[in-house]
């Protein structure tokens, strides 16, 4: 360091060896010329800011010591107080070293959560910085697998270990902004004496800023750090689950994951316990170097985790350990039936192996019947060419890598819900065009509350899903449904669905078909790629749709039509062959907060007398207009940001009459608002700027209301 400098103890500055106060943040700057700044020299009789007694030191690091301390003001309580020095640094790295632990300092005191040590106090003093928080008795994980048989420890306890870290990660994660931890690992894992995990060492977590392609060091440990913590790209909450697959794996192997870092061999547990089957897929699923492989986020791998937790916890009666139970969602349970309330339940419950070789049945179909209500029923790798019929509450579990556990029929429906609960996981389900011509599905869904999740499904001879009737309610989840025969999922005559976190793409017709009053719920969905429309939704459908990504069909992202009224939330509709939104035959819906982009003809089509609401939605670079009404369509568009797009902002034709109110439509090629052939509308409180030949194009004979609108570069046109 060079002697003839010092930096400010409050704000890292440099500053002149002989200042008396810190030029920058005017903080009083006191001379340690004779003070060791050298950490862990506290002994038992020294009292940091005449409130902490200094009892013993608990470790010491290569920068900093933690100590355990009583609190002179609360009776002696005992705290833990993390020392950092900063010998031997040099002048950004002690710039970083203070915001590192001022960072520290931040975060913790703005959080509650019982995996978390609360922090009391944070100083500095002598030229070392300390930091007070609960004081947690008991051992590091590192500890714990050093002195463990082997050096890992049983399954049960590194499942409910990895629950336990889910929980506290999720919540860091759902912190506004994420709080990426990024240092996860066994030496910041406290464990009670009582099974209680506490997160610490939070010196190099940081907020999530979206749009941000990089951080802005490299950060971790080496073989629990993720591949993009190494410079190449920013770190997202998938990071995080990188490195508690790292520690998972450690944990239940007992090999340091440095030792080969991104190198890590399958676990080898025994696959014939259907729960390490299903804990190995998860942990190398968590280590995956893309981050897209790895699992969404750490909610999804608390559920992996109780899954296998309940199936260790349930002794089988065919000798097979209580497989995965997935839980119904709580957007499903307000009325459950009594075969729901089975399928939840957490009492043990039987379960079967279909193999084809060395199961209980070869034929899933033959299971299912002898199977008793509640039962799990495991599928093993092979082929199974049978249609089912769902009967009974069960749930129907892949036993092994999705791709090669396959239920494939011809001519006939491969799957029929004919019970009011079940459970379908980890399968690929197909149903093929047989010779009679016969339109079937791979799932019919009438009646019941089926839980279908990870699932790959297709049809080459109808819709993939078919859900009819009022009494139909499933939920899909993680699926990817594809190069069906018409649509995807088609859900008619009233029912309801739930549809999260799936792939939907490469339909002739349409990724999700929604009519006669069917009202589902799609949310985080990628709709794509179909030859006509990402969603059609007709004859009164409803749905809503929140943070969807609708993009390249061949025709709309979204038409709706004759009285239907979806809503759709936060949802990109970007890229399409025609119109991002086309909205037709006195259709309706609610479009808020939406990002419609980048189409072939226009962002917007509303037509026929058509009444949908628009808000806060970005419509920009359209070939042709950013919303186009015509031929009777009216609508409202409010606060919306409409913008460069080839020809007009927005062209309002042929009786169109839309309401525009405090909008702002710029930079168009031509006109921000043109109005011609018998056009109508009212333009209210709206910002014209900078568009090409001017802000409004008003033909004679059309009715425009202007009130009280800004317009820069104007040039009106009245022939």
């Amino acid at each position: 360091m060079n002697a003839s400098v010092r930096f400010c103890d409050n704000c890292g500055t440099t500053n002149r060896p002989d200042a008396k106060f810190c030029y920058a943040c005017g903080q009083p700057q006191i001379s340690y010329a004779t003070t060791n700044t050298v950490t862990g020299l506290l002994t038992s009789a020294y009292e940091l800011k005449q409130r902490y007694h200094i009892l013993q030191k608990l470790g010491q690091g290569g920068f900093g010591a933690i100590y355990k301390a009583a609190d002179l003001l609360f009776n002696d309580t005992p705290r833990a107080v993390k020392e950092m020095g900063m010998r031997g640094l040099d002048e950004q790295e002690t710039k970083d070293a203070i915001v590192a632990f001022r960072n520290e300092a931040t975060l913790l005191a703005n959080l509650s959560h019982p995996n978390l040590p609360r922090i009391y106090d944070h100083f500095e003093e002598h030229g070392r910085w300390y930091l007070v928080m609960d004081y947690i008795e008991g051992e590091t994980l590192e500890k714990r697998l050093e002195q463990a048989p082997g050096g890992y420890l049983p399954l049960k306890e590194v499942v409910e270990l990895g629950i336990q870290l889910c929980t506290v990660l999720s919540y860091l994660h759902s912190h506004e902004p994420p709080i990426i931890f990024r240092d996860l690992k066994p030496d910041n894992v406290m464990l009670t004496a009582d099974g209680q995990v506490y997160l610490i060492d939070f010196g190099i977590a940081r907020f999530f800023k979206p749009g941000q392609t990089k951080d802005t060091m490299n950060l971790g440990t080496p073989g629990y750090a993720a591949p993009e913590q190494y410079g190449r790209m920013q770190t997202t909450i998938r990071s995080d689950i990188y490195s508690l697959g790292a520690t998972l794996y450690q944990l239940i192997s007992g090999i340091h994951p440095g030792l080969t870092p991104f190198l890590q061999q399958p676990l080898d547990l025994d696959a014939s316990q259907p729960a390490n089957v299903a804990l190995e897929k998860l942990v190398m699923q968590m280590l995956e170097l893309k981050e897209d492989q790895r699992p969404r986020d750490a909610q999804v791998v608390k559920q992996e985790l109780q899954n296998v937790q309940q199936m260790l916890q349930s002794a089988s009666v065919k000798r097979i350990v209580q497989p995965i139970a997935t839980a119904i969602p709580a957007s499903t349970t307000t009325a459950l039936s009594q075969a729901t309330r089975l399928l939840a339940t957490q009492e043990p419950r039987p379960s079967i192996v279909v193999a084809q070789q060395g199961g209980d049945y070869t034929s899933l179909s033959e299971a299912i019947q002898q199977a008793e209500p509640g039962s799990f029923i495991f599928v093993r790798e092979g082929l199974y060419k049978e249609n089912i019929i769902l009967d009974k509450p069960v749930e129907i579990i892949g036993n092994g890598p999705r791709a090669q556990i396959i239920l494939e029929s011809s001519n006939t429906d491969c799957i029929v819900m004919q019970t009011a609960a079940a459970t379908l996981r980890g399968l690929t389900i197909r149903c093929l065009a047989g010779s009679m011509g016969k339109a079937a599905y791979a799932l019919h869904i009438s009646q019941g509350e089926l839980f279908i999740e990870d699932c790959d499904i297709t049809s080459s001879s109808s819709a993939c899903i078919s859900i009819t009737s009022v009494n139909a309610n499933p939920t899909i989840r993680y699926c990817t449904i594809h190069d069906g025969a018409g649509y995807g999922i088609t859900i008619s005559q009233n029912a309801r669905a739930t549809i999260e976190y799936c792939e939907i793409f490469n339909h002739p017709r349409a990724g999700i078909h929604i009519t006669t009053g069917a009202d589902p719920i799609l949310r985080h969905c990628n709709i794509s790629n179909s030859e006509r429309y990402g969603l059609f939704i007709i004859e009164q459908g409803r749905g809503t749709f929140e943070d969807c990504d609708i993009h390249h069909h061949g025709y709309a992202g979204a038409t709706v039509s004759t009285l239907s009224n979806p809503l759709l939330l936060r949802c990109q509709l970007h890229d399409n062959l025609k119109y991002g939104v086309e909205v037709l035959q006195e259709g309706q819906g609610s479009y808020q907060d939406c990002e419609i982009a980048g189409s072939g003809v226009d962002n917007v089509s509303i037509t026929t007398g058509s009444t949908p609401y628009f808000y806060l939605c970005r419509i920009h670079e359209a070939q042709q207009h950013g919303v186009k009404v015509s031929d009777n369509g009216r609508g409202i568009l409010e606060y919306c940001n409409i913008s460069a797009c080839q020809q007009a902002n927005v062209a309002i034709s042929s009786g169109g009459d839309p309401q525009l109110q405090r909008d702002t439509i710029s930079h168009s090629q031509q006109y921000g608002v043109a109005v011609f052939d018998g056009g109508h509308g009212t333009i209210e409180h709206c910002i014209l700027t900078d568009n090409a030949r001017g802000a409004l194009s008003i033909e004679r004979g059309c009715e425009v209301v202007n009130k009280q609108n800004t317009l820069h570069s104007m040039a009106n046109r009245h022939p």
